[in-house]
């Protein structure tokens, strides 16, 4: 008995160092991911009387945060593809996301009239889901 102990234990762990191998760490679940609301109307051009306050703060245009992602620690969120109607690189990269998922983009920014729809890019360690069209900007 003691021979067979000796042979089962130490095969048990090697099959167990084998098998953690293959196992991704964490979870990631993204099925509820949205933004309410799910879009955001820019001025192209600030208006010096109405929008004063914008300008002398430089507070940048802002969605809400994303929702709907739960899963292990530290997620990462990323904008993977701004679809525009003119396909303009440089407007596209004016564009940035900051903190859970907020899109921003400067007060000054210099983006042209038009629509621009979002897909996200949610990652953590092993794991990574693109999520297309889950936000339209649209300036004016």
């Amino acid at each position: 008995m003691k021979t067979l102990c000796k042979l089962i234990i130490p095969l048990s762990l090697f099959l167990l160092a084998i098998s953690c191998d293959k196992i991704t760490v964490g979870y990631l679940f993204t099925e509820n991911l949205s933004y309410t609301p799910d879009s955001l109307v820019i001025k192209a051009v600030l208006d010096p009387i109405e929008d004063e306050e914008q300008i002398t703060g430089k507070i940048p245009w802002q969605s809400m945060a994303l929702e709907g992602v739960q899963g292990t620690a530290p997620i990462s969120h990323k904008i993977e593809r701004i679809v525009t109607e003119d396909g303009n690189p440089s407007a596209v990269s004016q564009f940035q996301m900051v903190r859970k998922g907020v899109i921003e983009l400067p007060w000054n920014h210099t983006v042209p009239v038009g629509r621009y729809v979002f897909s996200i890019r949610v990652s953590n360690e092993g794991r990574s889901i693109v999520k297309d069209s889950v936000f339209t900007v649209i300036v004016k």
